[in-house]
């Protein structure tokens, strides 16, 4: 059984499904570290502490897209209950800028930014999993798997 709902914030929608939780920022927005604090205060209070794969949709139509904003995305207070998170920006030189800045800050290697959304998902599928619930094993039928493994190696 799988938990899923959406919440309408002010300032985007948030949407958890299967251990992916998408934000789709609003248009028409500056997006700074105040605003990235405050999604990241709306995800601790919906979700909690629950590990979750984060994906953060900038659209098109945002005024501004701060450089600190996406700085702090990256570090560790900002990664609270976050295993992996994909930002999705709209403008292809942001993109090469920060995955050039990422090499040479060394910022945490699950956080990335992507042009496309559907790359920066399948990205997060490839590090978390297919976002389905594994199905409920039985301890002996691990137990058993395990010792396949073995006797087959």
């Amino acid at each position: 059984m799988t938990h899923a709902f959406t919440y309408q914030a002010p300032y985007g929608v948030f949407h958890f499904s299967e251990g992916l939780l998408t934000v789709e920022l609003a248009e028409d927005l500056i997006v700074d570290l105040p605003l990235m604090q405050r999604v990241a205060a709306q995800r601790l209070e919906l979700l909690g502490e629950r590990e979750v794969a984060e994906l953060i949709v900038i659209p098109r139509a945002h005024l501004l897209l701060d450089r600190a904003a996406l700085t702090w995305l990256a570090q560790n207070s900002a990664l609270t209950g976050v295993h992996h998170r994909a930002i999705v920006v709209p403008a292809h030189l942001l993109v090469w800028r920060d995955r050039l800045y990422q090499m040479m800050s060394r910022m945490r290697p699950n956080v990335r930014v992507f042009r496309n959304r559907r790359v920066g998902k399948a990205w997060l599928q490839d590090r978390a999993g297919t976002f389905t619930p594994m199905p409920s094993r039985q301890p002996n039928a691990v137990a058993m798997d395990a010792v396949a493994e073995v006797n087959a190696g």
